[in-house]
């Protein structure tokens, strides 16, 4: 155990910061303090009631925003999906206009659909270049092509 002196050090130490060392069963039940009881009045309530109509309302704004950005997103989705759609037409109808301005397919159709053939070897008519110039070079052409 403790000396009595070194035990009254103690006490006087802990007493500074308000602990109290005795024994419970020699204090009075009554000598605790009492709390204060934290009185609301009218202006605080007031107050209380203001801000939490107002962390509602704006809790109630953001939702409403949430919502508002989920509708234009899902309507940008949807503006994406259909410029896909477009740009895929777009790509087949190059390759169509690709395939029909193909000289073996524009051959085929002249020969089928308007009975056009190439030029048998006597049919054909060569202009030959040289130092002199040829005047009335569209009559000469014209007498050359139907045989006048």
């Amino acid at each position: 155990m403790m000396a009595a002196e070194k035990w009254y050090e103690h006490q006087t130490s802990y007493q500074k910061y308000g602990i109290e060392m005795k024994p419970l069963g020699n204090r009075q039940a009554e000598s605790f303090p009492k709390q204060v009881k934290n009185i609301i009045n009218a202006k605080d309530k007031g107050r209380l009631m203001g801000l939490t109509v107002f962390v509602g309302l704006l809790c109630i704004c953001l939702i409403i925003m949430a919502a508002y950005s989920a509708q234009v997103k899902y309507n940008i989705n949807g503006i994406m999906a259909d410029s896909d759609k477009v740009q895929g037409e777009i790509e087949n109808l190059k390759v169509e206009l690709n395939s029909a301005s193909n000289i073996t397919s524009i051959e085929q159709k002249a020969e089928a659909r308007l009975g056009m053939v190439y030029p048998k070897a006597e049919q054909i008519t060569y202009i030959e270049g040289g130092a002199e110039s040829i005047t009335g070079f569209a009559q000469t052409l014209k007498q050359i092509a139907y045989n006048q």
